[in-house]
């Protein structure tokens, strides 16, 4: 099977696997995600954090690990980068966050894959291609909503998004997750 099918396939398989009631699991420790504003060094939004979620592709349950750390300036460059393991599918991405945009508790982050761990050759197509994701944060304190985040689209050839459309469109799709009750995801924008 070629790469574009075989990751079309993967990507339907994860879609599915988020439609299940596994729960997200936070990765506790200091780096748990945070969205939040600092004037002082001209940044906008800050975006980082760690979490894992128990997925199934196929017959394989495994954790799925996820981290990013960027950051939107005032002039409205953005920096940073993410990495996303899916143990169950065997393979990684990575690479550099290119935008992020918010409105209300909303962001949204689109990047590129510049690095894929496959033992599929074909993998390395992805090489190149936009990625996104969108997270949510509702709030702190006992009787906040838990909050959430996506799983990543990718630009397969014949989608009519690209990470920076992404951002600027802000459309609300791809399966969504709750994130652990013991996250600290901010979202505070000027």
């Amino acid at each position: 099977m070629g790469t574009l099918p075989r990751l079309g396939a993967l990507a339907l398989g994860l879609a599915l696997a988020g439609c299940s009631d596994d729960r997200s699991v936070l990765a506790p420790g200091p780096d748990s995600p945070a969205m939040a504003q600092d004037h002082s060094s001209g940044v906008v939004v800050q975006v980082k954090g760690t979490a894992d979620h128990l997925r199934t592709v196929g017959s394989v349950t495994a954790l799925t690990l996820f981290s990013f750390d960027s950051e939107r300036k005032v002039d409205g460059t953005t920096t940073g980068s993410y990495f996303y393991n899916f143990q169950a599918a065997g393979f990684s991405v990575e690479g550099p966050v290119t935008c992020i945009s918010t409105a209300g508790n909303q962001a949204w982050i689109g990047g590129t894959v510049a690095r894929i761990d496959s033992p599929a050759p074909e993998d390395q197509e992805l090489v190149g291609v936009d990625m996104w994701w969108r997270s949510i944060d509702n709030g702190q304190g006992a009787n906040a909503a838990l909050d959430l985040t996506t799983g990543l689209g990718f630009a397969f050839p014949g989608s009519t998004i690209t990470a920076e459309s992404w951002c600027q469109d802000q459309p609300e799709v791809l399966v969504i997750r709750e994130i652990d009750p013991g996250s600290n995801l901010k979202i505070k924008v000027k």
